[in-house]
Protein backbone atom coordinates (compact mmCIF):
# COMPACT_ATOMS: atom_id res chain seq x y z
CA UNK A 1 0.00 0.00 0.00
CA UNK A 2 1.48 3.52 -1.07
CA UNK A 3 1.85 5.48 2.37
CA UNK A 4 0.35 9.04 0.89
CA UNK A 5 0.06 12.50 3.31
CA UNK A 6 -1.85 15.83 2.10
CA UNK A 7 -0.51 18.76 3.47
CA UNK A 8 -3.85 21.39 3.44
CA UNK A 9 -6.56 18.65 3.96
CA UNK A 10 -8.81 21.20 5.50
CA UNK A 11 -9.55 23.15 2.11
CA UNK A 12 -11.73 22.19 -0.66
CA UNK A 13 -9.20 20.44 -2.79
CA UNK A 14 -7.43 19.13 -0.39
CA UNK A 15 -10.76 17.89 1.35
CA UNK A 16 -11.63 16.36 -1.76
CA UNK A 17 -8.41 14.32 -2.11
CA UNK A 18 -9.00 12.62 1.31
CA UNK A 19 -12.54 11.90 0.42
CA UNK A 20 -11.60 9.90 -2.73
CA UNK A 21 -7.92 8.12 -1.62
CA UNK A 22 -10.21 6.76 1.54
CA UNK A 23 -11.86 4.82 -1.03
CA UNK A 24 -8.08 4.23 -2.88
CA UNK A 25 -7.12 0.26 -3.48
CA UNK A 26 -3.70 0.84 -3.32
CA UNK A 27 -3.57 3.99 -0.79
CA UNK A 28 -3.43 4.56 2.83
CA UNK A 29 -3.69 7.92 4.30
CA UNK A 30 -0.83 8.39 7.04
CA UNK A 31 -0.87 11.85 8.05
CA UNK A 32 -2.44 15.40 7.27
CA UNK A 33 -0.59 18.46 7.61
CA UNK A 34 -1.30 21.46 8.21
CA UNK A 35 1.38 24.53 8.10
CA UNK A 36 0.61 25.60 11.33
CA UNK A 37 -1.33 24.84 14.05
CA UNK A 38 -4.56 23.70 13.33
CA UNK A 39 -7.68 21.82 15.26
CA UNK A 40 -10.01 21.20 12.13
CA UNK A 41 -11.19 17.98 12.66
CA UNK A 42 -11.24 16.24 9.14
CA UNK A 43 -13.61 13.46 11.14
CA UNK A 44 -16.39 15.93 10.87
CA UNK A 45 -16.95 15.40 7.07
CA UNK A 46 -15.83 12.08 6.59
CA UNK A 47 -17.34 10.32 9.72
CA UNK A 48 -15.62 8.16 11.93
CA UNK A 49 -12.62 5.86 10.25
CA UNK A 50 -9.99 4.44 11.98
CA UNK A 51 -7.71 4.84 8.87
CA UNK A 52 -7.43 8.59 8.21
CA UNK A 53 -5.90 10.37 10.69
CA UNK A 54 -8.13 12.64 12.95
CA UNK A 55 -6.95 16.06 12.89
CA UNK A 56 -4.11 18.21 10.91
CA UNK A 57 -0.13 17.78 12.12
CA UNK A 58 1.97 20.91 11.77
CA UNK A 59 4.07 20.29 8.56
CA UNK A 60 7.81 20.14 8.78
CA UNK A 61 9.51 20.44 5.59
CA UNK A 62 12.87 19.15 6.57
CA UNK A 63 11.53 16.25 8.35
CA UNK A 64 12.12 13.06 6.64
CA UNK A 65 8.62 11.52 6.63
CA UNK A 66 7.89 7.58 6.29
CA UNK A 67 5.43 8.10 2.94
CA UNK A 68 5.70 7.24 -0.36
CA UNK A 69 3.88 10.59 -1.95
CA UNK A 70 3.06 14.09 -0.39
CA UNK A 71 -0.06 15.99 -2.07
CA UNK A 72 0.41 19.72 -1.38
CA UNK A 73 -2.92 21.52 -1.49
CA UNK A 74 -2.16 25.50 -0.78
CA UNK A 75 -2.99 28.74 -1.41
CA UNK A 76 -0.46 30.07 -3.97
CA UNK A 77 3.05 31.18 -3.38
CA UNK A 78 2.55 29.31 -0.20
CA UNK A 79 5.07 26.42 -1.17
CA UNK A 80 7.95 28.87 -2.50
CA UNK A 81 8.95 28.96 0.74
CA UNK A 82 9.46 25.23 1.95
CA UNK A 83 9.73 23.38 -1.43
CA UNK A 84 13.41 23.52 -1.36
CA UNK A 85 13.37 21.37 1.88
CA UNK A 86 10.50 19.32 0.23
CA UNK A 87 12.42 18.12 -2.83
CA UNK A 88 15.73 16.95 -0.63
CA UNK A 89 13.08 14.54 0.63
CA UNK A 90 12.92 10.63 -0.97
CA UNK A 91 8.87 11.03 -1.04
CA UNK A 92 7.18 12.29 -4.49
CA UNK A 93 5.33 15.31 -4.57
CA UNK A 94 2.23 16.61 -6.32
CA UNK A 95 1.47 20.37 -5.95
CA UNK A 96 -2.28 21.83 -6.90
CA UNK A 97 -1.12 24.91 -6.19
CA UNK A 98 0.13 26.91 -9.30
CA UNK A 99 3.59 27.80 -7.77
CA UNK A 100 5.23 25.61 -10.46
CA UNK A 101 2.60 25.23 -13.25
CA UNK A 102 5.03 27.29 -15.74
CA UNK A 103 8.31 26.73 -16.64
CA UNK A 104 9.01 30.58 -17.47
CA UNK A 105 10.20 32.59 -14.70
CA UNK A 106 9.04 35.62 -16.19
CA UNK A 107 5.43 34.27 -17.52
CA UNK A 108 4.59 33.63 -13.83
CA UNK A 109 5.98 37.19 -12.47
CA UNK A 110 3.60 38.49 -15.31
CA UNK A 111 0.39 36.65 -14.42
CA UNK A 112 1.24 36.55 -10.45
CA UNK A 113 2.92 39.89 -9.88
CA UNK A 114 5.60 38.05 -7.97
CA UNK A 115 8.82 37.22 -8.29
CA UNK A 116 9.32 33.13 -8.02
CA UNK A 117 11.13 32.70 -4.65
CA UNK A 118 13.13 29.34 -6.18
CA UNK A 119 13.13 29.15 -9.61
CA UNK A 120 15.86 26.87 -10.00
CA UNK A 121 13.14 24.29 -8.99
CA UNK A 122 11.13 25.16 -12.01
CA UNK A 123 12.68 22.76 -14.06
CA UNK A 124 12.23 19.76 -12.15
CA UNK A 125 8.31 20.04 -12.09
CA UNK A 126 6.33 18.21 -14.89
CA UNK A 127 3.29 19.30 -15.70
CA UNK A 128 0.53 17.19 -14.80
CA UNK A 129 -1.98 17.20 -17.69
CA UNK A 130 -1.88 13.62 -18.01
CA UNK A 131 -4.20 12.75 -21.10
CA UNK A 132 -0.58 14.89 -22.59
CA UNK A 133 2.64 14.11 -20.71
CA UNK A 134 2.20 10.46 -19.12
CA UNK A 135 6.13 9.51 -20.24
CA UNK A 136 6.89 12.39 -17.68
CA UNK A 137 5.09 12.55 -15.26
CA UNK A 138 5.71 8.28 -14.58
CA UNK A 139 9.35 9.06 -13.62
CA UNK A 140 8.62 12.43 -11.95
CA UNK A 141 9.71 13.54 -8.37
CA UNK A 142 7.49 17.14 -8.49
CA UNK A 143 4.19 17.04 -11.01
CA UNK A 144 2.43 20.62 -10.88
CA UNK A 145 -1.38 19.88 -11.28
CA UNK A 146 -2.53 22.31 -13.99
CA UNK A 147 -5.79 24.95 -12.78
CA UNK A 148 -9.04 24.05 -13.15
CA UNK A 149 -10.11 26.26 -15.95
CA UNK A 150 -6.63 25.46 -17.81
CA UNK A 151 -7.42 21.66 -17.73
CA UNK A 152 -10.90 22.39 -19.34
CA UNK A 153 -9.71 24.74 -21.73
CA UNK A 154 -6.34 22.68 -22.91
CA UNK A 155 -7.84 19.84 -23.31
CA UNK A 156 -10.87 21.37 -25.42
CA UNK A 157 -7.69 23.46 -27.52
CA UNK A 158 -4.27 21.44 -27.43
CA UNK A 159 -5.76 18.56 -30.18
CA UNK A 160 -5.93 21.14 -33.06
CA UNK A 161 -3.44 23.91 -31.78
CA UNK A 162 -1.07 20.70 -32.05
CA UNK A 163 -1.77 20.45 -35.34
CA UNK A 164 -1.56 24.34 -35.85
CA UNK A 165 -5.61 24.78 -36.42
CA UNK A 166 -6.38 27.51 -34.76
CA UNK A 167 -6.07 30.40 -36.24
CA UNK A 168 -8.26 32.43 -33.24
CA UNK A 169 -10.13 31.45 -30.38
CA UNK A 170 -13.13 32.67 -28.36
CA UNK A 171 -13.19 31.11 -24.76
CA UNK A 172 -16.56 31.26 -22.68
CA UNK A 173 -16.39 30.06 -19.32
CA UNK A 174 -18.41 29.26 -16.54
CA UNK A 175 -17.23 27.79 -13.24
CA UNK A 176 -19.49 26.72 -9.74
CA UNK A 177 -17.89 28.85 -7.18
CA UNK A 178 -15.75 25.98 -5.32
CA UNK A 179 -13.22 27.21 -8.07
CA UNK A 180 -12.00 30.06 -5.59
CA UNK A 181 -11.19 28.22 -2.74
CA UNK A 182 -12.29 29.12 1.22
CA UNK A 183 -10.54 32.06 0.94
CA UNK A 184 -12.92 35.26 2.16
CA UNK A 185 -14.00 37.25 -0.72
CA UNK A 186 -16.58 39.58 -0.82
CA UNK A 187 -17.91 38.44 -4.61
CA UNK A 188 -17.93 35.08 -3.38
CA UNK A 189 -20.01 35.52 -0.51
CA UNK A 190 -23.56 33.70 -0.82
CA UNK A 191 -26.17 36.83 -1.04
CA UNK A 192 -23.91 38.08 -3.49
CA UNK A 193 -23.38 35.28 -5.51
CA UNK A 194 -26.57 33.35 -5.49
CA UNK A 195 -29.05 34.26 -8.35
CA UNK A 196 -26.55 35.79 -10.09
CA UNK A 197 -24.07 35.24 -13.16
CA UNK A 198 -20.92 37.39 -13.68
CA UNK A 199 -18.07 38.14 -15.61
CA UNK A 200 -14.50 38.27 -13.87
CA UNK A 201 -10.82 39.00 -14.35
CA UNK A 202 -11.72 39.11 -18.66
CA UNK A 203 -8.53 38.07 -20.98
CA UNK A 204 -6.57 38.79 -17.47
CA UNK A 205 -6.99 35.22 -15.46
CA UNK A 206 -4.21 33.52 -14.15
CA UNK A 207 -5.16 30.39 -15.82
CA UNK A 208 -4.39 32.13 -19.54
CA UNK A 209 -0.26 31.72 -18.57
CA UNK A 210 -1.00 27.79 -18.65
CA UNK A 211 -2.80 28.51 -21.67
CA UNK A 212 0.48 30.34 -23.45
CA UNK A 213 2.77 27.49 -22.83
CA UNK A 214 0.60 24.28 -23.76
CA UNK A 215 -1.73 25.50 -26.29
CA UNK A 216 -0.46 28.33 -27.28
CA UNK A 217 -3.19 30.41 -30.06
CA UNK A 218 -4.42 33.71 -30.32
CA UNK A 219 -7.47 33.82 -27.88
CA UNK A 220 -9.61 36.04 -25.74
CA UNK A 221 -10.51 34.22 -22.56
CA UNK A 222 -13.77 35.60 -20.50
CA UNK A 223 -14.67 33.49 -17.57
CA UNK A 224 -17.55 33.39 -15.37
CA UNK A 225 -19.21 32.68 -12.41
CA UNK A 226 -22.06 30.64 -11.92
CA UNK A 227 -24.40 30.33 -8.36
CA UNK A 228 -23.72 26.35 -8.18
CA UNK A 229 -21.12 24.45 -6.30
CA UNK A 230 -18.82 22.63 -8.53
CA UNK A 231 -18.67 22.00 -12.11
CA UNK A 232 -16.93 23.98 -14.93
CA UNK A 233 -18.15 24.52 -18.46
CA UNK A 234 -16.13 25.79 -21.64
CA UNK A 235 -17.21 26.84 -24.95
CA UNK A 236 -14.72 27.56 -27.28
CA UNK A 237 -15.48 29.26 -30.45
CA UNK A 238 -12.60 28.52 -32.91
CA UNK A 239 -11.94 30.07 -36.44
CA UNK A 240 -9.62 27.61 -38.29
CA UNK A 241 -6.41 28.10 -40.34
CA UNK A 242 -8.59 26.02 -43.25
CA UNK A 243 -11.38 24.74 -43.84
CA UNK A 244 -12.42 21.83 -41.96
CA UNK A 245 -15.06 18.92 -42.08
CA UNK A 246 -16.50 17.74 -38.61
CA UNK A 247 -14.67 14.05 -39.64
CA UNK A 248 -11.17 15.77 -39.72
CA UNK A 249 -11.96 17.57 -36.24
CA UNK A 250 -12.99 14.52 -34.73
CA UNK A 251 -10.28 12.67 -36.31
CA UNK A 252 -7.90 15.38 -33.91
CA UNK A 253 -9.42 14.10 -30.78
CA UNK A 254 -10.06 10.53 -31.44
CA UNK A 255 -6.24 10.51 -31.96
CA UNK A 256 -5.02 12.82 -29.38
CA UNK A 257 -7.48 11.04 -26.63
CA UNK A 258 -7.44 7.17 -27.88
CA UNK A 259 -5.57 6.17 -24.63
CA UNK A 260 -7.10 8.65 -22.34
CA UNK A 261 -9.53 6.87 -20.04
CA UNK A 262 -10.71 10.22 -18.44
CA UNK A 263 -11.57 11.96 -21.92
CA UNK A 264 -14.92 11.18 -23.69
CA UNK A 265 -15.53 12.66 -26.95
CA UNK A 266 -18.77 13.05 -28.68
CA UNK A 267 -19.84 14.41 -31.92
CA UNK A 268 -23.14 16.35 -32.59
CA UNK A 269 -25.16 14.10 -30.25
CA UNK A 270 -26.10 15.71 -27.05
CA UNK A 271 -25.74 19.16 -25.64
CA UNK A 272 -23.30 18.83 -22.68
CA UNK A 273 -24.35 19.85 -19.05
CA UNK A 274 -22.08 20.01 -16.03
CA UNK A 275 -24.75 17.54 -14.60
CA UNK A 276 -23.13 14.97 -16.93
CA UNK A 277 -19.41 14.96 -14.89
CA UNK A 278 -19.93 16.48 -11.78
CA UNK A 279 -18.83 13.75 -8.98
CA UNK A 280 -16.47 12.52 -11.47
CA UNK A 281 -12.87 12.31 -12.78
CA UNK A 282 -14.09 12.40 -16.38
CA UNK A 283 -13.90 15.44 -19.12
CA UNK A 284 -16.61 14.79 -22.14
CA UNK A 285 -15.63 16.87 -25.16
CA UNK A 286 -18.34 17.36 -27.19
CA UNK A 287 -17.39 18.62 -31.24
CA UNK A 288 -20.75 20.52 -31.71
CA UNK A 289 -20.21 22.43 -34.98
CA UNK A 290 -17.98 22.44 -37.70
CA UNK A 291 -18.41 24.73 -40.91
CA UNK A 292 -16.13 26.13 -43.30
CA UNK A 293 -13.32 27.65 -41.22
CA UNK A 294 -14.86 27.40 -38.06
CA UNK A 295 -15.99 24.85 -35.20
CA UNK A 296 -17.60 24.46 -31.72
CA UNK A 297 -16.05 22.55 -29.27
CA UNK A 298 -17.53 22.42 -25.67
CA UNK A 299 -16.05 20.70 -22.41
CA UNK A 300 -17.40 19.82 -19.09
CA UNK A 301 -15.77 18.71 -15.84
CA UNK A 302 -15.85 19.22 -12.32
CA UNK A 303 -13.44 21.13 -11.19
CA UNK A 304 -12.66 19.84 -8.00
CA UNK A 305 -12.38 16.35 -8.54
CA UNK A 306 -10.98 16.52 -12.72
CA UNK A 307 -10.04 19.86 -12.64
CA UNK A 308 -8.31 19.33 -8.58
CA UNK A 309 -8.07 16.17 -6.55
CA UNK A 310 -8.98 13.64 -9.16
CA UNK A 311 -6.58 14.80 -11.56
CA UNK A 312 -3.80 14.62 -9.08
CA UNK A 313 -4.22 11.54 -8.10
CA UNK A 314 -4.52 10.31 -12.11
CA UNK A 315 -1.13 11.20 -11.62
CA UNK A 316 -0.09 9.84 -8.80
CA UNK A 317 -1.13 6.23 -9.94
CA UNK A 318 1.06 7.12 -13.05
CA UNK A 319 4.00 8.10 -10.73
CA UNK A 320 3.72 4.62 -9.11
CA UNK A 321 2.62 2.51 -11.55
CA UNK A 322 -0.62 2.40 -10.32
CA UNK A 323 -4.22 1.81 -12.71
CA UNK A 324 -4.41 5.37 -14.26
CA UNK A 325 -8.03 4.99 -12.85
CA UNK A 326 -7.51 3.45 -9.80
CA UNK A 327 -9.71 5.17 -6.84
CA UNK A 328 -11.37 7.71 -9.03
CA UNK A 329 -15.00 7.99 -9.63
CA UNK A 330 -15.80 7.98 -13.54
CA UNK A 331 -19.62 8.18 -13.65
CA UNK A 332 -21.73 11.03 -12.58
CA UNK A 333 -23.48 11.93 -9.61
CA UNK A 334 -26.80 12.99 -10.57
CA UNK A 335 -28.77 14.43 -8.43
Amino acid sequence: MLKVAILGASGFTGFECVRLLQFHPDVTITHLFALRESDTDIHRYLGESNSIPKTCDVFEPTQSYEIDCLIIALPHTHVHPIMADIIKQSYKIIDLSADFRLQSEQRYKTHYQNDHSCKDILNNAVYGLNEFYSDKIKTSQLVANPGCYAIATILSLKPLTDQNLIKHAVIDAKSGVSGAGKALKENFLYANANEHLSAYQTNQHRHMAEFEENCPCPMIFSPHLVPMNRGILVSSYIELNNKQTIDSIAKCYQSAYEYAPCVSISIQKTLPSTQDVVGSNMANITINQVSDNHAIIITVIDNLIKGAGGNAIQSMNLMFGLSETAGLPLVAQRV
